[in-house]
């Protein structure tokens, strides 16, 4: 059987938002009191809305740092605590920010540096939020 000798063009097609943005991995809700710090030292305290074994979602009042709203792109260290899993130091990245009212914001982070073990931990306290709350 032969094949007809046509050319095939492949045109670029931009996805709709959803699917560009889909989660690698699931996240689960939290209230936790996080810690970022800057590069030039300084603490911003934060709480993690949500939190993936690939990201956070954090929560900050601008009023805390002039140097909120963190750009997109920018790195800094955070640290919180979830039950036995101590997270100290991470490495995370700003993907997303959102003004939410007056003073809030919400930043969308990708981890860049985060420890097998810490990875494993969350990823194990993700699945058990899903567990149970399905229960």
């Amino acid at each position: 059987m032969s094949h007809p000798d046509d050319t095939v063009e492949i045109l670029p097609v931009e996805l709709p938002e959803t699917l560009r943005y889909q989660r690698a991995e699931a996240r689960m809700s939290t209230e936790l009191p996080a810690r970022l710090t800057a590069s030039n030292g300084e603490m911003i305290p934060a709480v993690l809305g949500d939190l993936s074994p690939t990201g956070v979602r954090l929560v900050l009042d601008r009023r805390f740092s002039p140097l909120l709203p963190l750009p997109v792109g920018a790195k800094f260290w955070l640290e919180f605590y979830l039950d036995e899993v101590e997270v100290l130091d991470a490495i995370v990245q700003v993907r997303h920010v959102k003004e939410d009212g007056r003073y809030q914001l919400q930043m969308g982070c990708s981890f860049v540096d985060l420890t097998d073990q810490a990875r494993t931990a969350i990823r194990s306290k993700v699945a058990a939020s899903k567990i149970t709350r399905r229960a």
